[in-house]
């Protein structure tokens, strides 16, 4: 997505500052903060006040997700969060990063996707690439690497791993539509 650089430098020197300021409660004046710069925000997501986030243009967030107090989305390339996902507080989600591999460390860039049902639990640390499958649940203080965690599993450790199945809950549509 192509943004004019009068909205990157009124983001960098302003935009993030009133962000931060707004009311308690104002997740709908949030919503149209980074809307204006950008994102693509679902009229039901919420966004605490305190959670940072660089280069809105490049969120997406569904239908109820939710970024708790102090999370970091470094989202120098694009991070998606799905509906009803959960990135908790205190959470960092970076796009962007150094190869520890190579001689010359060159910078990664690579998306992060939080699927549907989907929840970082506090004080996660998701690298770019990472890919946080439907209704996973990623244990507090865990490390997500590059990688796909399973599918309506609970995953822990660094890096994390599916140590438990979550139970699945089967919505239909009247459970998906309820409250819009």
């Amino acid at each position: 997505m192509s943004v004019p650089s009068w909205k990157k430098s009124c983001w960098s020197f302003g935009g993030a500052l009133v962000f931060r300021f707004t009311p308690h409660t104002a997740h709908s004046l949030r919503r149209k903060i980074l809307r204006f710069f950008g994102a693509s925000i679902h009229n039901q997501a919420k966004i605490r006040r305190s959670a940072r986030i660089s280069s809105p243009w490049n969120l997406s967030m569904d239908q109820l997700a939710i970024i708790g107090d102090h999370a970091i989305l470094d989202c120098t390339s694009p991070i998606n969060l799905g509906a009803r996902s959960v990135v908790s507080q205190l959470a960092v989600l970076t796009t962007q990063m150094r190869d520890p591999e190579t001689e010359t460390h060159p910078t990664i860039n690579a998306p992060i996707r939080v699927e549907d049902d989907a929840w970082v639990a506090a004080d996660t640390l998701v690298l770019p690439g990472s890919i946080i499958s439907q209704g996973t649940v990623v244990g507090a203080r865990s490390f997500v690497d590059q990688s796909t965690t399973e599918p309506w599993h609970i995953c822990v450790g660094h890096p994390a791993r599916a140590i438990k199945e979550r139970a699945y809950f089967a919505r239909d549509e009247a459970t998906q539509g309820a409250g819009a």
